[in-house]
């Protein structure tokens, strides 16, 4: 049985992370998706791991599994994170550890073992999703802003682990993404808020991101890594 190449997305149960998914499969490729709830996707080529994002053995798990069945991802999305709503003054102990497991080092498992794989077939791409919240210092998402950070700082170091071979590493700053339920988890003072300090103000829509993500997993661009790319106009 020879390898199959497929895209790998985390945080598929909902929101972005299902929309790319869904895109991907328009495009005729086989995807793979994970949250911590059941699959929301009902296609012949989505496969769906229910896992606990900061439990490293169910993501050592699902790697296992994808190594018996000889699926490698050659585009990894990390995609799933746990928003912050709260002043840091008003958030628990509990909630601030579940952003930090799940966000960051969750992610950092994910990577880990992609990147085995990836350095295994010479080939890989991998694009974190980001916020415009980190250089905004948005009000409310102080730890979420840290963990998004941490991200890309995380992918620059992993894009120089992994420069002797044909991967690469990238993040790109999301602003709001329209039909995902970032618009509508906030009040429209907050929309406003975010937006007046953006060049490009506008709602994102899932093609563009799509388009982004795509650009980065190119030929073209395999001499592009360790860099973030914010929509918006922030820097």
């Amino acid at each position: 049985m020879s390898n199959v190449s497929c895209v790998m997305i985390t945080g598929t149960s909902r929101g972005l992370g299902e929309a790319l998914a869904e895109a991907y499969l328009a495009e005729g490729e086989l995807v793979l998706g994970c949250s911590r709830g059941a699959a929301t996707i009902r296609h012949p080529n989505y496969q769906h791991f229910s896992l606990d994002m900061s439990d490293e053995l169910s993501i050592s798990n699902m790697f296992a599994d994808l190594r018996a069945r000889k699926l490698v991802p050659r585009l990894l999305v990390n995609n799933a994170g746990l928003p912050q709503k709260s002043l840091a003054t008003l958030t628990s102990a509990q909630a601030a550890k579940q952003i930090l497991e799940v966000n960051l080092l969750g992610t950092f498992f994910v990577c880990r073992e992609a990147l085995k794989v990836m350095q295994r077939h010479q080939f890989g791409r991998i694009v974190n999703l980001c916020s415009i919240n980190v250089p905004l210092a948005s009000v409310g998402s102080s730890l979420y802003n840290a963990t998004k950070a941490g991200l890309d700082a995380m992918g620059h170091a992993l894009a120089n682990e992994c420069k002797d071979y044909d991967i690469t590493v990238n993040s790109i700053g999301l602003s709001l993404v329209a039909n995902t339920g970032m618009a509508e988890s906030l009040t429209e003072l907050a929309i406003a808020s975010k937006q007046k300090h953006l060049l490009k103000p506008k709602l994102l829509e899932t093609t563009e991101i799509l388009a982004t993500i795509n650009f980065f997993a190119s030929t073209e661009a395999r001499n592009i890594t360790g860099q973030l790319l914010y929509f918006g106009g922030v820097r």
